[in-house]
């Protein structure tokens, strides 16, 4: 039996997790790592047998998530749960009290929700799978209904266009003085490239087409420009960009295009995951990356001198949040820092998409405690945003510019099935409660972690995840605490405190389009998000308060979805989702409708079954702080 063995890169290295300690070093013996997957895989199939193996080496070929992690226990905060077939502990009921504050904690964009595209050609490999066939933006197929159904219904919804090879890219374009354009290739396999590629090439052809896309469905473009392919490189040292000036003629004759179209660009990124710290493909020194900005930024003043109709300066697209290094790169900006307009940075929290590297990945989704290490770092970030506004700078927006869960294309049955809304969900949440302005989904589709299914051109069950939080979550983010959280029929001191923990809940002010959309909707409604990581307790909030005061009569929309299996764990891992106990299906490549389940008597509990997530809203919550008129909207449309 043989295999592809996998191309381990620095992009593994530079996404490095405390979890992952193989991938920590820079380079990789090819002979260690070979004896590693063939010994691993051996001492697998010794256990499972040959559908084990086959798990192993595809996990696609049985349906179901690997043996390494079927066969073993996991825990999660104080509860142990086989993953296969039946958890075998016993069913238990949670009661808890929920207060939901009258004050705003953080102020969203409308269009939250964003969507990437990506440059990866179908070429594209990553432990042995080839996950991204013709999801290009290159060479996507725009004219397809699914496509344009999944984005029309997400829309207002920003399309973020860039990905590991942005810094390939050459723009096909001549330049206003009349020079041609420079040689522009496809991308080709190139082993000695850290990315694995060489050339790129993006025609004004292909630029028109995703522009009318995006005007025919609503979306907003934020465009990842070329940076370090600006700067020279050492033939010794792939990584390595220097030279003393950025070559920038290409971008800037490509920004001239744009602006004779009259394209309504939302925003420019510079260059992806290109920092000397912890660039992926490239590494630009500080000093050259604060030119770079420096000249685009001007290069967007001198072409749309109207501020208010200028494309956002976006950046730097670090592939972590590096306090350190950030405050360094707003220090040498200096004078000029003031022209960007939004910080980002990328996560993949879960660590790599590999089944030998991260075994655990059913733990990363649905442990409480390492699902909250991302507070942490969406903690940092917006206290870097908030110490620069107190320095007397302007209030930046923070975006969390790309995440996917899981790098190097995500993992088969994990970011793309039932169990990854648990990661995504939180993250949604937890980014907007600390903050964030916009978090921006890798990808809509293409790869593993794709909100549409490539292969079977159907979505998967985080796509509809995204669309709920769209329609039904709004700008305005509340303060929530669960209280009093027991079993029933035991105190609150002798229920373990990892019940509580298990049961996660964010709260907004209801977004507008439920309120258009819905007889029953009011100013002043509540939405809540929630989501209960526990395999056996089942959640009843039998008390609800709005800033400490009982809430009133009315009736709630509730949006529950589960897997699509009653009593198999793997369903955990279906392609399939639930909505109120309906499976969703796409018919005739059209999304189909998202009804909730109105509940009237508010004397019903709202009970929260396990390994379960979704959306609840209350139109007569009377939240005050969700009665006053929607407060303008931060710029991000023209």
């Amino acid at each position: 039996m043989s295999f592809r063995v996998p191309h381990i890169t620095r992009m593994a290295a530079a996404r490095a997790t405390e979890d992952t300690p193989l991938v920590q070093g820079h380079r990789f013996n090819a002979r260690y790592k070979e004896l590693v997957v063939i010994v691993g895989s051996l001492a697998m199939l010794s256990v499972a047998g040959i559908v084990g193996g086959l798990a192993i080496l595809n996990p696609s070929l049985t349906g179901f998530p690997l043996v390494s992690e079927l066969g073993k226990p996991f825990v999660f905060q104080g509860e142990e749960c086989p993953e296969s077939p039946i958890c075998p502990l016993p069913k238990k009921l949670a009661i808890s009290s929920l207060n939901v504050g009258n004050r705003v904690v953080g102020v969203t964009n409308d269009n939250f929700i964003c969507v990437t595209m990506d440059w990866w050609p179908k070429e594209k490999c990553d432990y042995g799978h080839c996950p991204w066939h013709n999801a290009s933006m290159l060479n996507l197929h725009l004219d397809h209904k699914l496509i344009q159904s999944a984005v029309r219904n997400l829309s207002p919804v920003v399309l973020r266009l860039g990905g590991s090879l942005t810094d390939h890219i050459v723009y096909k374009v001549p330049t206003l003085s009349g020079h041609p354009p420079p040689p522009c290739t496809d991308i080709i396999v190139n082993k000695s490239d850290p990315l694995g590629f060489s050339g790129g090439c993006l025609t004004m052809e292909r630029w028109d087409e995703l522009n009318h896309f995006c005007g025919h469905l609503g979306c907003s473009i934020v465009f990842d420009l070329n940076l370090a392919g600006g700067f020279d490189q050492k033939p010794s040292d792939a990584w390595w960009r220097g030279g003393h000036r950025w070559r920038h003629q290409n971008v800037k004759a490509f920004l001239q295009y744009t602006r004779a179209k009259q394209y309504p660009i939302l925003g420019f990124e510079l260059g992806n995951e290109v920092d000397i710290n912890h660039g992926v493909g490239a590494r630009v020194p500080d000093k050259l990356m604060v030119k770079a900005f420096t000249h685009l930024s001007e290069t967007l003043k001198e072409l749309w001198p109207n501020k208010e109709t200028r494309p956002l300066l976006i950046g730097p697209d670090s592939s972590v949040f590096d306090m350190e290094w950030y405050l360094e790169f707003a220090l040498q900006m200096g004078s000029k820092l003031k022209d960007i307009d939004v910080f980002t940075y990328h996560i993949y929290s879960l660590g790599p998409g590999s089944p030998f590297l991260n075994p655990n990945m059913t733990d990363h989704m649905l442990n409480a405690t390492k699902l909250s290490t991302l507070h942490v770092t969406t903690n940092n970030a917006a206290k870097f945003v908030e110490t620069l506004r107190n320095g007397g700078h302007k209030d930046f927006q923070l975006w969390c510019g790309e995440a996917g869960g899981a790098y190097n294309s995500g993992r088969n049955l994990y970011t793309n099935s039932f169990i990854s809304g648990f990661w995504f969900l939180d993250q949604l949440g937890t980014m907007a409660q600390q903050r964030h302005q916009s978090y921006c989904r890798q990808t809509l589709i293409g790869g593993y972690y794709g909100l549409i299914n490539i292969t079977t051109m159907h979505v998967n069950p985080d796509y509809y995840t995204a669309l709920l939080w769209r329609r039904l979550m709004g700008r305005k983010v509340l303060d929530v605490s669960l209280n009093g959280t027991h079993y029933k029929h035991m105190s609150i001191d002798d229920t373990p405190s990892y019940v509580s923990n298990n049961l996660r809940v964010y709260a907004h002010c209801t977004h507008r389009w439920f309120l258009e959309n819905h007889k029953y909707a009011k100013r002043g409604s509540i939405t809540l998000a929630f989501i209960n990581l526990s395999t056996h307790v089942k959640h009843k909030i039998d008390a609800f308060a709005i800033g400490g005061e009982a809430m009133g009569d009315g009736p709630r929309a509730e949006y529950m979805l589960s897997a699509p299996g009653k009593k198999d764990t793997h369903s955990l891992y279906s392609h399939h989702v639930k909505l109120n106990g309906r499976i969703l299906r796409v018919i005739n490549d059209e999304i189909p409708a998202l009804p909730p389940n109105w509940v009237f008597d508010r004397s019903k509990p709202m009970v929260i079954d396990p390994l379960s997530y979704g959306y609840v809203v209350f139109p007569n919550a009377n939240n005050i702080a969700c009665v006053t008129p929607p407060i303008p909207n931060a710029k991000t449309k023209h």
